[in-house]
């Protein structure tokens, strides 16, 4: 797993103090975390006055997950620097788009509903038809008539070729260009979707490239 940390402080000659590196977890119970960070050559931390704010993430199946934490002891001997950390009380994730993306053989009807403007629901919204030309778990592209633009939010049901089953996910329209005279390519990134159907949806599209 990669494990990597933020630290944003003040040196002690006033200026801004930014790091960032991975680190090995060493230790973590419900009341701290220690984490270990090795340097080749001095600790930038010795002309560290105080600390802002450190956030400490690490990714696992194609999610990024971060949070803040509070340094509670530091100590540095010869190349190497420990800190004591107090556990994130909360983790945020954050879907990248990392995901193995592929062609579809043929284009997979789309239904599309306008379900409101960003992450906000407006209730009953237009409906609308598309074609999916590529995709992957953390979005997708199609092809329709109807003009539509950034950044409203949809709900989108599909069948992909040779999958028994029907997909709803929510997502955000995030680019829309013309191609020709009343037909448009908009590109959509999903939203709140559970984890196991990005397994599923990343599992096709790693079948087919296979």
């Amino acid at each position: 797993m990669n494990c990597s940390l933020i630290i944003v402080g003040e040196t002690k000659g006033g200026l801004p103090f930014c790091y960032e590196d991975n680190f090995v977890l060493q230790t973590v119970d419900e009341n701290q975390m220690v984490v270990s960070l090795e340097f080749p050559a001095a600790s930038p931390f010795e002309g560290l006055q105080h600390v802002c704010f450190i956030e400490v993430s690490f990714r696992e199946r194609g999610f990024l997950y971060y949070g803040f934490v509070d340094l509670l002891h530091t100590e540095i001997e010869d190349n190497v620097c420990w800190l004591t950390l107090a556990p994130p009380q909360q983790l945020k994730m954050f879907q990248n788009r990392r995901f193995n993306r592929i062609q579809l053989p043929s284009p997979a009807p789309l239904s599309c509903r306008i379900s409101g403007v960003g992450s906000a629901a407006a209730g009953e919204g237009i409906t609308f038809s598309g074609e999916i030309k590529d995709i992957s778990a953390g979005g997708l592209s199609f092809t329709t008539l109807s003009r539509i633009f950034y950044p409203l939010y949809l709900e989108l049901s599909f069948v992909l070729p040779g999958h028994p089953h029907t997909f709803m996910v929510h997502a955000e329209v995030v680019r829309v260009s013309q191609l020709d005279t009343g037909v448009y390519r908009v590109a959509v990134e999903f939203r709140n979707v559970p984890e196991s159907l990005t397994h599923t949806i990343d599992g096709y599209c790693t079948r087919s490239i296979g």
